[in-house]
């Protein structure tokens, strides 16, 4: 008898209780093998997907690690490194006025402290109006107005510059005192110093006078007065018939430095006529590179108008103080005594 029909014949293997359990014990076998191998099969079903996010997190550190070196190489030396970073100014403000240079008739004030200020009146400033005394912000910022209106009347209109007429000028004053003004501008020479007279046969450039100044204003003596001081430089740049012969700037642009002071008068405490603008004493006027002869007469004319005085070839006009209105007023004249 072989093996197998042995096997088959075996007394427990004939018993069908036995059967039973067998097959049971095989299913479940089988069943917890199948179970085990899904089990299997799933862990290996995730193991790419895991071991690729572990790839990705790898490759994205790298470019970020990359990146920033990129950067770093491309980022400036400190500063320090190499000093700081300066930017040349476009201009220079200057504060003399060359004797020995190159003129351009249509670039007059090229070489001279003018050539950075405001044409007209609107280089004198003023601040922004505040109450003084019994005058309002309102009206001391009328005042400040006024003040710059009687500056550019007397120094900048070509009805005074070029024809000596000052009546426009005179009615911006108090009636009660226009009178007096106007003796005092007719008497020649006129040293008073509220206007500029263009001597007969000067004439000034097209590019108009230029000015650099400031105002203030503090209440008077009386109630009802405020007074306000100015301190201003005005340029006059001179048409030359011969601009080929001169030697710098110096003699076509003509310097007028001035301070004044003046008193706004208002209220029931003035009569009428006295009411508004009066001049008042104190102050003074400077003038350099100007006609010295045409100065003696009480008119300005330009520096060329002086014979033999072309000065030290490089040698420059130096006074500070007819250049700046906050510094004093020079204590030499511009021209010398006669």
């Amino acid at each position: 008898m072989d093996e197998e029909n042995l096997l088959d014949s075996h007394p427990d293997l004939m018993d069908p209780e036995w059967r039973k359990h067998a097959q049971t014990d095989a299913w479940l076998g089988s069943k917890k093998d199948r179970k085990q191998f899904r089990k299997q099969q799933r862990r290996a079903a995730r193991g790419p997907r895991g071991r690729w996010w572990v790839f990705a997190l790898f490759v994205a550190i790298l470019a970020v690690t990359t990146a920033a070196i990129v950067l770093a190489g491309r980022r400036p030396a400190p500063e320090t490194a190499v000093g700081p970073v300066t930017t040349a100014p476009t201009s220079v403000n200057p504060t003399s006025v060359a004797r020995v240079a190159h003129v351009d008739l249509k670039h007059a004030y090229a070489r001279t402290p003018a050539d950075v200020w405001k044409k007209g009146i609107d280089g004198v400033a003023s601040p922004a109006p505040a109450a003084a005394g019994s005058f309002t912000a309102a009206q001391v910022g009328d005042a400040y107005a006024k003040v710059k209106q009687v500056i550019a009347a007397g120094r900048l209109d070509p009805a005074v510059l070029d024809r000596h007429d000052t009546a426009a000028f005179l009615a911006l004053f108090a009636k009660d005192v226009q009178a007096d003004i106007g003796k005092t501008l007719a008497a020649k020479p006129d040293f008073s110093g509220y206007v500029t007279e263009l001597a007969d046969g000067y004439h000034l450039l097209d590019q108009g006078p230029r000015t650099l100044g400031s105002m203030t204003a503090s209440p008077g003596q009386k109630p009802g007065e405020l007074v306000v001081d100015v301190k201003y430089v005005v340029a006059y740049a001179f048409d030359s018939p011969h601009p080929d012969s001169l030697t710098g700037p110096w003699e076509i642009v003509s310097f007028v430095r001035s301070d004044e002071r003046y008193v706004v008068r208002q209220g029931k405490g003035f009569a009428a006529g006295s009411r508004g603008l009066w001049p008042d004493n104190g102050g003074g006027t400077f003038y350099e590179s100007i006609g010295c002869e045409a100065l003696k007469q009480g008119y300005l004319a330009p520096g060329y108008a002086n014979p033999d005085d072309a000065g030290l070839p490089g040698e420059e006009k130096e006074v500070p103080g007819a250049y700046d209105p906050n510094l004093p007023l020079p204590d030499v004249h511009g021209c010398p005594e006669s």
